[in-house]
This record gives C-alpha cells, sequence and structure tokens, in this order.
C-alpha cells in the first residue's frame, strides 16, 4: 500500500513548463507516445513511393552530382528553394530516403506541439492539449504523408498551424512571419488566407501591414539560390509556372470537378470549367465574407476554428487543378475543431477517412470508391460544417432582444419560432428551443469529464 501510495505522489508531482502546469504521468504519457508515434513511422520508412522514385530520388542524385549545396545555381526540379536547402543539407547521406523522410517526420513533431499550443492556449487543458497532439501524431494521413509517401505537406501546414497559434494570441506580427515561412515551401498556403482576410474585416487580431511580411521573408529566401546562380526572376516566380503545370481540374481531389468528370482520366471542357470554378470560388468565398462581416457577433474560439475550417474546405472544393494531397491542411484544422466541439469528432473522421480513401490510388494503385462518391461524402461534411458555423453565428449574436435573433433563423424553423417566442426572455433560451436536435445530442460538459482530473479522497488519519 505505501509503494502505491508513493508511485501515487510520483505520478502526479507537478513539473512547471514556463506557464503550463504538467504532472509527471502527463510527461510520461508523451514521451511514450513520441516514441511510439516515431516507431510507427520507422517501420515504414524502406517504403519507396512513385514519387519518391519518379520525383525525389532523380532530384537527390542531381543534387549530390553537384556537389550538395552548389547544386542550388541549377534549377532541378519545380519545388520552391526552402525545400532545396533542406534537401541539400541532407544530401550528405547515404539513404537519401530515409534522409528526406526524417525531414518529414521531424515537422510531424513540430505540428503536434503546434497543437498543443493551440489547444491548451483555446481550452486551458492540459491533457485536451495532449489528446490534440496524440491524434495528429497518429492521424493515418500524417503518418502516410511523411513516413510513407516520402512527401512534405506537413512543413507548410505546421508553419500555418504556428500561425493559428499566435493569431490566437493576439499577435499579428507573427501570425504573418510564420504564414510567410509556410508560403516559401508551398503555395498552398494561400488556402487560409480567406479566413484571416475576414478576421481583418471583423478586426481581429490582423493588422494589415503586417502581411508585408509575406513577400519580404519570401524575397530573403530566395537569396541564397541566387546567389548561387539562379535566375531571381525564375525564382520570384516559381509558384506562377507551379500554377501552370497541371491543366486538369483535379488531380484526384473530390471536389466538383470530380462530380462534372473534369479529371485526369477524362475531361471533357476543361479550360471552361475551370475558368468557371475559379469566379465560383471567389463569389462563395465573398458571400461568406459578407456574411459573417455583417453580422453583430462575439467571435468565440469555437466560432472561428469552425470558420476558418469552412473557408479552406469551400476553397479546395470548388478550386480547379487541386491535387489529392491539397486537403491535408484541413486534416489538421479538423483535429483543433473536434477539441473544441467534440459533438464533431464524426465529422474530422469523416474528413481523415475521404483523405485515405483519395491516397489509396497513387500509394498502393487501390480505388477504395469511385472518386464522385467520394466527392458527394466530402460535400456532405462541409455542408454539415457550414451549418455548423451558422448556428454559431446564431448563437453569437450580440442583441438585447431575442426577437431580433427570428431574422437569422431558417425558415424551416419558423413554426417552431411560434411556439417558443413568446416565452423567451434570453437570447440562449431562444436558440436552445429553436434547435430541436440540440437535446438528442450528448453535451460537451460528457467528454470534457475525459480530461478532468478526479478529486482527490481524503487522506485517512
Amino acid at each position: 500500500m505505501g509503494s502505491e501510495r508513493k508511485l501515487d505522489e510520483f505520478l502526479n508531482y507537478e513539473i512547471r513548463i514556463k506557464s503550463v502546469i504538467f504532472k509527471m504521468v502527463d510527461l510520461i504519457f508523451m514521451l511514450c507516445l513520441f516514441v511510439l508515434a516515431f516507431m510507427v513511422r520507422w517501420k515504414l520508412f524502406p517504403i519507396e513511393s512513385a514519387d519518391y522514385w519518379g520525383f525525389l530520388k532523380l532530384w537527390m542524385d542531381q543534387i549530390k552530382a553537384l556537389g550538395g549545396f552548389a547544386s542550388l545555381g541549377t534549377e532541378i526540379s519545380n519545388y520552391s528553394s526552402s525545400y532545396m536547402y533542406l534537401m541539400c543539407m541532407v544530401s550528405g547521406f547515404d539513404n537519401s530516403l530515409y534522409a528526406l523522410k526524417f525531414i518529414s517526420v521531424f515537422f510531424d513533431y513540430v505540428a503536434s506541439f503546434a497543437i498543443f499550443a493551440i489547444v491548451y492556449e483555446l481550452t486551458g487543458n492540459v491533457r485536451k492539449g495532449i489528446f490534440g497532439m496524440s491524434v495528429l501524431l497518429l492521424c493515418p494521413i500524417v503518418v502516410l504523408d511523411s513516413a510513407y509517401w516520402c512527401q512534405c505537406d506537413i512543413i507548410y501546414t505546421s508553419f500555418i498551424l504556428w500561425a493559428l497559434y499566435f493569431f490566437y494570441k493576439d499577435n499579428s506580427k507573427w501570425t504573418f512571419i510564420f504564414l510567410a515561412f509556410a508560403f516559401t515551401f508551398k503555395l498552398q498556403t494561400v488556402f487560409i488566407l480567406p479566413f484571416f482576410v475576414i478576421m481583418y474585416l471583423k478586426k481581429k487580431t490582423i493588422r494589415l501591414r503586417d502581411v508585408l511580411y509575406i513577400p519580404v521573408i519570401f524575397f530573403v529566401f530566395q537569396l541564397p539560390a541566387w546567389l548561387f546562380g539562379r535566375p531571381l526572376k525564375d525564382l520570384m516566380l516559381i509558384y506562377f509556372d507551379q500554377s501552370n503545370f497541371y491543366p486538369w481540374g483535379t488531380l484526384e481531389y473530390p471536389n466538383i470537378y470530380a462530380l462534372v468528370d473534369e479529371t485526369i482520366d477524362s475531361n471533357h471542357h476543361m479550360d471552361e470549367v475551370s475558368g468557371a470554378g475559379m469566379f465560383l470560388t471567389v463569389i462563395l468565398l465573398g458571400f461568406i465574407a459578407y456574411y459573417i462581416y455583417t453580422k453583430k457577433i462575439e467571435l468565440t474560439n469555437d466560432l472561428t476554428i469552425t470558420l476558418a475550417l469552412f473557408t479552406v474546405a469551400v476553397t479546395l472544393y470548388t478550386l480547379p487543378h487541386m491535387h489529392d494531397r491539397y486537403g491535408f491542411l484541413i486534416d489538421l484544422i479538423a483535429i483543433i475543431y473536434c477539441m473544441l466541439r467534440p459533438k464533431k469528432i464524426p465529422v474530422t473522421v469523416g474528413l481523415m477517412f475521404v483523405s485515405i480513401c483519395i491516397s489509396m490510388p497513387y500509394l498502393i494503385a487501390f480505388r477504395v470508391m469511385d472518386l464522385k462518391y467520394v466527392a458527394i461524402i466530402q460535400l456532405a461534411l462541409i455542408t454539415m460544417i457550414g451549418y455548423d458555423l451558422y448556428k454559431l453565428v446564431c448563437e453569437n449574436i450580440i442583441t438585447d432582444s431575442p426577437e431580433e435573433l427570428s431574422e437569422d433563423i431558417d425558415e424551416d424553423n419558423d413554426e417552431t419560432i411560434d411556439d417558443h417566442i413568446d416565452g423567451i426572455t434570453e437570447t440562449e433560451e431562444f436558440i436552445s428551443a429553436s434547435d430541436p436536435d440540440e437535446s438528442e445530442e450528448y453535451e460537451d460538459d460528457d467528454f470534457e469529464e475525459l480530461f478532468d482530473e478526479p478529486a482527490e479522497e481524503p487522506d485517512p488519519e
């Protein structure tokens, strides 16, 4: 009995790391998580994907033949200079496959710490933050992308996650510095920009002058390659060249172009449909911005992270030329989303399922289901996120009278409103009464109990 009590004392010993208080059991769990998550990845390291054989291995061979960093003066790939610097850094290793995978796996952990920081910042719950970190490190698509596929999507997305962290810390400067880091690696960073535009319109955190960090830092990152001999114009315009690289409506991403059969295998009116899709994207994002801007609402954490997820998902669903891996950012934001709104865990699981379905044809030449059906599933998930955003907007409208909220409730709920409006005296009661489905769902408090510490029993004298 005494040994058990000593063990309890040890496991519950508190350690402060900066402003966060961990218990020893938390740190032990995290250590085990890090080791085992790495072992999962290590077992996948020997796998050579088509991307590695078709592109990455050839690039690494050229880099080694040209002398490592000296190769920066030669155009070897259509990747940004930032990733080429990393490739040059590991070009001294004999096993190029393992070296490249180590880079991506390192950023898996960088992203996991970002998830912890965001969730802890928004909830104040250490164990929720650890759970979010665990979900990212064990997320199938994250493991597949870095350790199986030998891809680097985790690099730019980890910087976006840190940008979101500083956004919630109300630090516009560092938000855009990390967005700039992300942009130096991947053009796909632009998927998150509509969210920040809306936040600027709502006067939350974002300062317009800080946008200048993006072009300035991008320019600075091109200088080493320029000094080694690459034309500066080519370096600065590399993303314009990339944007014209894939002409098809979709490259195995389940979006609207899959529904109209504008795919690699069969396209009918590629240029016309893609052009229309660009305007459709602008219209939809403009509508979302208009709707949010004109609402007098409290921008809660739940609402903003839902908005971030929704805008990224809508952008990817309507923009043409989307690659199968471009939805990677959606899955990472969805992890934060389900940590803040546990009732939406099925949505997050659904989004991850979609990502796995669309990666299988490329990884193992097996199609789980036709891309059209996956696109329909994705559309249903986006609709669910959009409806959740709508409910959050209604719940967080700043008003003195519940009658003003009636304009924001769908016409299908008019009968419910008439039945209850007379007995409502406060806004929260009105929203609860007009949403009959709310009572059927389990409460967030049930999920919170998983992370709450049990009450200590009195020590017998």
